[in-house]
């Protein structure tokens, strides 16, 4: 029994010592296996300055002003003065409709005024009034005669004529550029279908949506850049604008980012990358390039007396091209940042010359 509980205690003792080598168990297979041949690694220093941190979002490029045009008055389109992705100014005339049948009618409503205006003399007469004069008479008695002639009748036609008029031509209510037209000349105008659609091309935000998480880094008047997926390292500043002051079930918010330059490659829906900056305080910042994954843990490599000597560190913040480190290194420490994917620790180095 004696020699039973003996044994028992002998392996307990074993598993913890092999326990308690667990965690210095990488760091010394990779000194095993550090070659005797100086690695050629490029350094640099760790530097204490301010952190740009960073927030990525995918979004859509969108024209904040945009609306569909329509007739307001059915009929054959006589005239088409536009095409699509054709830039328009406010007021420009689009398209016309067969518009005969609305000049006869203010043709026929000035001919009305001029009779009325003949029967309105002829009462002013014979109210007492002098000839032509309408102030002649008192204001009670003008308005009696006015009736009676037809002349505000008269003028209610003429309004309705130049109305017909006015609705069978199309304009721009602002400057844009138009998109989804689809008609011809000749064809019919529809009441329901839209004749096209401007798009302000000078006033384009990026919609996207992040994380609840993520509204740290987001503030009203930021600055942004926004790198459009079809155009090869096109990039184009922006300024935060508006944020949506309501969380949705998913845990995202919209935010619109106002592109400041947009030129004419710019496409109504285009799919875009966006990165908002945030400058924080002084951190340990390196390249992201020294940083290498060791069994799940990060690991950088200092140089000291041409070895490379192996450290566990805790990244803080990230951004493209570099991390800030909490733990782990200090300032003006020199880190190999190059030619560090397979060394290990206590590996001879060799310094690359510029």
């Amino acid at each position: 029994m004696l020699q039973e509980l003996i044994m028992s205690c002998r392996v307990i003792f074993l598993i913890l010592f092999l326990f308690s080598c667990q965690k210095n168990k990488e760091k010394e297979e990779a000194s095993k296996e550090a070659s005797q041949t100086n690695t050629e690694v490029g350094i640099t220093k760790v530097e204490l300055r301010p952190f740009a941190l960073q927030m990525q979002a995918n979004g859509i490029i969108k024209a904040q002003q945009q609306s569909q045009l329509f007739f307001k008055a059915t009929g054959e389109i006589e005239h088409l003065y536009t095409h699509n992705a054709a830039t328009v100014q406010a007021g420009q005339t689009l398209a016309v409709l067969d518009n005969r049948q609305a000049v006869i009618a203010i043709l026929q409503a000035q001919e009305q005024i001029k009779k009325a205006g003949l029967a309105l003399n002829k009462l002013l007469i014979e109210y007492g009034g002098n000839d032509l004069d309408t102030l002649s008479i008192k204001p009670r008695f003008l308005e009696n005669i006015k009736i009676q002639s037809g002349f505000y009748e008269a003028q209610t036609a003429l309004k309705n004529a130049r109305l017909q008029f006015d609705n069978s031509i199309l304009k721009a209510p602002y400057g844009g550029i138009v998109a989804n037209l689809k008609t011809k000349e000749h064809n019919q105008a529809s009441l329901s279908e839209a004749f096209c659609t401007i798009l302000a091309n000078k006033n384009i935000a990026v919609e996207a949506s992040i994380l609840e998480s993520e509204l740290a880094v987001v503030a009203l008047g930021q600055s942004a850049k926004i790198m459009p997926l079809a155009m090869n390292n096109q990039i184009y500043q922006g300024q935060v604008y508006e944020i949506n002051p309501q969380v949705s079930p998913q845990g995202l918010v919209a935010i619109k980012v106002k592109i400041l330059n947009p030129d004419n490659k710019l496409l109504d829906g285009m799919n875009a990358r966006l990165v908002i900056e945030k400058t924080m305080g002084k951190q340990l910042v390196i390249p992201k390039s020294a940083v290498v994954d060791r069994g799940g843990r990060k690991v950088v490599f200092t140089v000291e007396n041409g070895l490379a000597k192996w450290h566990y560190v805790v990244i803080a913040h990230e951004n493209e091209n570099s991390v800030s480190i909490s733990e782990g290194l200090k300032a003006s420490e020199v880190i190999i940042t190059s030619g560090n994917l397979n060394l290990g620790h206590d590996a001879k180095v060799e310094i690359k010359k510029d």
